[in-house]
């Protein structure tokens, strides 16, 4: 089993790599600015460097801050005893090994299957309705073993978050834009491209704080001293993802919504770097598909709603909703159908 779990783990931050490779690089690759396989390895080295520095923060929250599998926060949440109930439920303080499997399966199939359809799923929702369903699936609806602050706090985070870089990215691509008017464009036009591919590597460092908590989450409560073992696995993962898979999903972010020049890549990419790793510190795990595609908007919006594929931005939100949902569900019966 701890092999099995191992590669669980290794396919979801596969998944994630693959879907997500278009939130670091799409606009870059979009803009024209690199190549996608030089775009890929900078991905992929930044990646592994923020999941091994920052990642814990969002491991803790999707291993253990969901479902309550561990004694002493089960009686300090409830203030009562955990008793025999508890005891079957969680006889070893964790998830059963079961349930790390299903959940992680539950949330990489239906990543899988967004990503070969070219749409730009939140792989933090989908390993989050895992995780909750496996708890359904273990405990029922009973509420006592969720901390439902916690989920609310995700949930708000999931809203809060894609606006919030639509917002900054409205804004810092009109300021960027006045800045620019009067200088020379030939060189101003260079700055902007390194800028650019730097911006693309702070993505990419966001992205490995906040989704290698996605990928390997669940085994940190199964192996609580392995963390950074765990955060490198999750990195090399989703890096391979990226260079196996992602191009797929690059095309949609980066040439699908709206059109992008170097000002707007740049604009759309720190936005929505700064907007995850702002979560990240906070251990909330949020969705980088959502804030990428958040910040493109917002630069596509200051050329007026004309110039934003309402058809493609329609797509991706459906898809949005329909991945947790799907993932929690699955993982709920199929606990249900192993156990």
């Amino acid at each position: 089993m701890p092999i099995t779990l191992i590669l669980a783990g290794f396919y979801v931050g596969w998944n994630i790599g693959a879907n997500d490779a278009a939130n670091c690089i799409g606009t870059t690759v979009g803009a024209q600015i690199i190549s996608y396989r030089k775009a890929v390895m900078i991905m992929g080295f930044f990646v592994i460097l923020g999941g091994v520095l920052q990642g814990h923060h969002v491991m803790k929250t999707v291993g253990k801050g969901i479902v309550i599998s561990e004694a002493s926060a089960y009686e300090e949440h409830t203030g009562a005893e955990a008793g025999p109930e508890f005891r079957q439920y969680f006889p070893d303080d964790r998830l059963p090994d079961k349930a790390i499997l299903v959940a992680l399966l539950s949330a990489g199939f239906f990543v899988t299957l967004a990503t070969f359809s070219s749409i730009p799923v939140s792989t933090s929702q989908a390993i989050v309705g895992g995780v909750a369903g496996v708890g359904v699936g273990i405990v029922g609806m009973n509420a006592s073993y969720f901390k439902l602050g916690v989920l609310l706090k995700i949930f708000g985070a999931w809203v809060i978050s894609p606006v919030l870089t639509m917002i900054l990215a409205f804004a810092f691509y009109y300021v960027l834009g006045l800045l620019l008017r009067n200088l020379r464009a030939v060189y101003w036009s260079q700055v902007l491209a390194i800028l650019v591919v730097c911006s693309a590597a702070y993505v990419s460092y966001s992205l490995g704080a906040n989704d290698v908590g996605n990928a390997i989450g669940p085994l940190l409560s199964k192996y609580p001293d392995k963390g950074l073992q765990l955060a490198m696995l999750g990195g090399i993962a989703m890096a391979v993802g990226a260079m196996t898979f992602g191009s797929r999903v690059t095309d949609t972010v980066g040439k699908s919504i709206t059109p992008l020049d170097y000002g707007g890549a740049l604009a759309a990419q720190f936005a929505a770097a700064f907007g995850v790793h702002l979560f990240s510190m906070a251990g909330i795990p949020v969705s980088t598909s959502q804030a990428v595609v958040g910040g493109v908007i917002g630069v596509g919006l200051t050329k007026g709603m004309n110039a934003v594929s309402t058809r493609k931005i329609s797509t991706i939100f459906l898809g949005w909703v329909i991945t947790p949902l799907c993932a929690a569900i699955f993982a709920a019966v199929m606990y249900r159908l192993v156990s």
